[in-house]
């Protein structure tokens, strides 16, 4: 990632603060690798391995610029990478997956389960099974508690120097600049080699991620493909290695090895879904600009019909993007010609409409998918974005209402609840939506504000107010904590 001073502050306090909430005993440094999964040699507890993930993702989430706040995009790699999780029995869906809008080459892990994945590579994937065995080998270096086998090869480890490591693996998958500065920081300079995995642990994530990968029903020879194309890459480039290699330092021994292994397993056709093909064509075209990305759809052969869609789908939200709405629409017709089985035909076709000022027919469209999708969340956030638009927040609320009679840890349905009450002008219901949005965030100071503004406010009934009254006491008694904590 690149140079962010206020984002790796926060992640490096963040850190800290995980670290310390239970002591890390030194570990001797490991003659040979242990057994795979064993848990004796693990440097992080599964407590402070939770509390690190929970961390990170909310910095990432709330303070890293890059981070590609797109729903329709979220959902679809975290359905990938949960995929793939599932077939680990002891791990299931604890795994969480974002996207970093970062043209660059790269995908990391980090403690807890937490993977970061760069548009560049979603891009670069060719297939589905190319991009799922890049998650399967992130995967594989999390259940093998690769980071955690790292920190114990290190005498006399304490906290801050934990921290410093963590924090510059994370930065430096990105930077080597940007990790150099982070490692000198932390005084953890005599550990550079902490930022890239060693050949032994490369291997086992390859052989971890390859059953993942092949448990999960995706074609195994999308790991020996994508490795091909990143030594392309690199030749390409005169021997500037895409930042996902400096990290994750790729051999010709460990291709023939997972060539091998692939050879001697059953491979199955995997067609992949159109949802990948979807949401690669959404980030290429971010990444090219509209112009250029117009210019290369127009000239992509598209064979299949699959490959037809997404070329529309792509060719439509970019000329959208330019201003260009005859041409999307016109885009777009060829596209429902096609039919795809997805969610994501119907929010484009909502936004159309929404540049048209046609909001009612948008949210029409959004209601449709949400019925014909009912485990997405993606069509909701559409269709309320759509009443909003067009100056209809009660049929807003009327869909949020349900999902948060109970607290929810979903962000988005707070941040748009306090649009919506803000609309109807219910100035104390609006506030309290902030404040949830604030906790989620982890500034409690700021959640409190907008509490005491929710009770000054003097709206809601009776039980409302006690409500926002027992919030405010329990988000008080949570800074006091925070505050001796430190």
């Amino acid at each position: 990632m690149r140079k962010r001073p206020v984002f790796r502050r926060g992640l490096a306090r963040a850190l800290i603060l995980a670290l310390l909430a239970q002591s890390v005993p030194a570990q001797p440094l490991m003659s040979s690798l242990p057994d795979l999964g064993d848990p004796s040699q693990e440097a992080l507890s599964p407590a402070q391995e939770r509390r690190i993930a929970e961390e990170v993702m909310r910095t990432v989430r709330f303070r890293e610029p890059a981070y590609l706040d797109d729903p329709e995009v979220e959902e679809y790699v975290n359905a990938l990478g949960h995929a793939l999780s599932g077939t680990l029995p002891a791990q299931g869906n604890g795994f969480q997956f974002f996207v970093l809008r970062d043209a660059t080459i790269n995908a990391f892990a980090m403690p807890g389960g937490v993977i970061g994945v760069h548009s560049g590579l979603i891009v670069m994937a060719q297939t589905e099974s190319e991009l799922a065995s890049v998650l399967g080998h992130e995967i594989g270096h999390i259940v093998q508690h690769h980071m955690a086998r790292m920190l114990a090869r290190q005498s006399n480890t304490t906290a801050l120097m934990l921290a410093s490591i963590l924090l510059a693996v994370l930065a430096g998958r990105n930077s080597g600049n940007a990790a150099g500065a982070v490692l000198a920081s932390g005084q953890a300079a005599a550990i550079q080699s902490s930022l890239a995995y060693s050949r032994d642990y490369e291997r086992e994530a390859d052989r971890v991620g390859l059953q993942i990968l092949s448990n999960a029903g995706f074609d195994i020879n999308g790991m020996p493909a994508f490795f091909e194309r990143l030594l392309s890459r690199t030749r390409m480039l005169e021997n500037s290695a895409p930042a996902y290699l400096r990290t994750h330092p790729l051999t010709q021994d460990r291709i023939a090895d997972i060539g091998a292994r692939v050879s001697q397993m059953r491979a199955l056709p995997h067609p992949g879904s159109i949802d990948f093909l979807l949401v690669r064509a959404k980030l290429e075209v971010a990444q090219l600009g509209a112009q250029t990305a117009i210019g290369v759809l127009l000239a992509r052969e598209a064979k299949t019909r699959q490959e037809q869609s997404a070329r529309w789908y792509g060719l439509a939200r970019a000329y959208l993007a330019s201003n260009r709405l005859d041409d999307a629409d016109k885009a777009y017709a060829e596209l429902q010609r096609l039919r795809p089985d997805t969610a994501m035909l119907a929010s484009l076709g909502a936004e159309l409409e929404r540049a048209r000022g046609r909001f009612d027919s948008a949210a029409k469209l959004c209601g449709d998918a949400r019925a014909q999708y009912p485990l997405r969340l993606s069509p909701l956030y559409c269709e309320v974005e759509s009443w909003l638009a067009g100056g209809k927040p009660a049929e807003a609320l009327k869909l949020l209402d349900p999902l948060l009679r109970v607290p929810s840890s979903n962000y988005r349905l707070y941040v748009l609840q306090a649009k919506a009450e803000t609309a109807l002008g219910h100035t104390t219901q609006a506030h309290r939506a902030q404040a949830e949005v604030y906790l989620l965030q982890g500034d409690f100071s700021a959640a409190a504000d907008q509490l005491q503004l929710a009770q000054r406010a003097g709206g809601g009934n009776y039980q409302e107010q006690a409500a926002i009254d027992a919030r405010l006491r329990e988000v008080r008694r949570r800074i006091e904590e925070q505050a001796r904590d430190r």
